[in-house]
């Protein structure tokens, strides 16, 4: 197990986070269509309602390792927009972030099951996914993006 700490990111560490993004596709993979690109703080916050949805961040000392949000979304813990610090990658906090985020929101929200959206090319996230256990599934109403996917897990 990674030794880390799960919390609510101040506005610094937001910004850290907000700083690994380059370029307006690597906007779209990880926030979706909804938000623009560069990132600003107060920005990003309205665009992604920040202020609505349970956001947090793993730290390693005093390090951003990985941010993500939840939600309840169908009845379920919705993870959203969760990345890595570039300079983590491959180290597992992907798996770290979503364990610590599932049980968060299934505590918060008293749910048995979890889902996210991912792009059909985004083979990292993708296999990340499939190997904590979710699985493609079919969503009620068509999606902003032709390729997204929609995958959850009991």
């Amino acid at each position: 197990m990674i030794s880390s700490a799960m919390k609510i990111p101040s506005n610094d560490e937001l910004e850290s986070v907000l700083s690994w993004f380059n370029s307006l596709s690597e906007v779209l993979y990880w926030g979706g269509p909804d938000l623009s690109y560069p990132l600003y703080l107060e920005r990003f916050k309205t665009e992604s309602n920040y202020h609505k949805i349970n956001s947090y961040i793993l730290k390693v000392d005093s390090t951003v390792v990985a941010f993500g949000q939840i939600y309840q979304r169908l009845n379920r813990c919705h993870l959203g927009r969760l990345v890595v610090n570039p300079d983590f990658r491959g180290q597992g906090f992907g798996q770290a972030l979503i364990e610590a985020l599932s049980v968060k929101g299934r505590k918060l929200f008293g749910l048995k099951q979890d889902s996210l959206f991912v792009l059909d090319d985004n083979s990292a996230a993708l296999s990340l996914y499939k190997k904590s256990g979710f699985r493609l599934a079919t969503y009620p109403v068509e999606l902003k993006l032709a390729n997204c996917l929609y995958m959850i897990r009991d």
